[in-house]
């Protein structure tokens, strides 16, 4: 089962798949299911420097009415919350427990609140479980290979896959304070995450205002686009 689903996941498009161990979570987190189904999608190099080359890209956005359904990270979004229903709805036609972490998903089921604009359970939370990377200093995944440049889905269920639970990797942000530096709204605080910190303690998420900065300077998302 496992292999059969990181197939058709990844010929959808996603570039990694993995089955994560996720009981040790609380039942506010993890809604009583067993394992959890994360997969991720990477933005592309040619985006990011098309973002790094427009000042204010999301303003300049904004300002010139452009349409942001064409926005490849919005698109990207919306692809991850397509596959992860496609996902859930495959595995309860298979007799299977298992619930789409879509946004609109938990937005309709309110397990997102829009009051404090989060959830009990980020896809980031998964992804640092399934030890793919860390949570940065701009509160994002950061990983080695695409640093934050990641949209990610999540399915969870109690059909019986083979989960693991891998090693954690451990925050390499350091010293490094790029994304603090570039957050103009000073939205960022500059603190190392772990696991007791509240989200409020890293970011002031109501003066955020998607900017994108703190994801393309990021130092790890740098070298993904100096790749080419």
């Amino acid at each position: 089962m496992n292999q059969n689903i990181e197939k058709e996941l990844k010929e959808m498009g996603a570039v990694f798949v993995r089955f994560v161990d996720i009981r040790n979570l609380s039942g506010k987190e993890n809604k009583n299911f067993p394992t959890a189904i994360l997969f991720g999608i990477n933005l592309s190099i040619e985006y990011l420097q098309t973002v790094i080359k427009t000042p204010d890209y999301v303003q300049e956005m904004i300002r010139h009415n452009r349409d942001f359904s064409k926005d490849e990270y919005h698109l990207t979004e919306l692809k991850t919350g397509e596959l992860a229903d496609k996902t859930s709805q495959r595995l309860i036609e298979s007799g299977y427990k298992a619930y789409s972490h879509s946004d609109e998903n938990q937005i309709e089921t309110g397990f997102f609140d829009g009051i404090y604009e989060g959830t009990p359970l980020p896809h980031k939370t998964i992804a640092r479980l399934a030890g793919i990377g860390w949570i940065g200093k701009n509160n994002l995944l950061v990983t080695q290979e695409f640093g934050c440049a990641l949209c990610l889905g999540v399915v969870l269920t109690d059909a019986p896959l083979e989960a693991t639970s891998p090693k954690l990797m451990q925050s390499k942000c350091d010293n490094c304070n790029i994304c603090v530096k570039v957050c103009e709204p000073k939205t960022l605080k500059g603190q190392t995450w772990n696991v007791g910190i509240h989200r409020d303690d890293m970011l002031d998420v109501y003066k955020c205002t998607t900017c994108l900065k703190c994801m393309i300077f990021c130092t790890w998302t740098q070298n993904y686009i100096n790749k080419i």
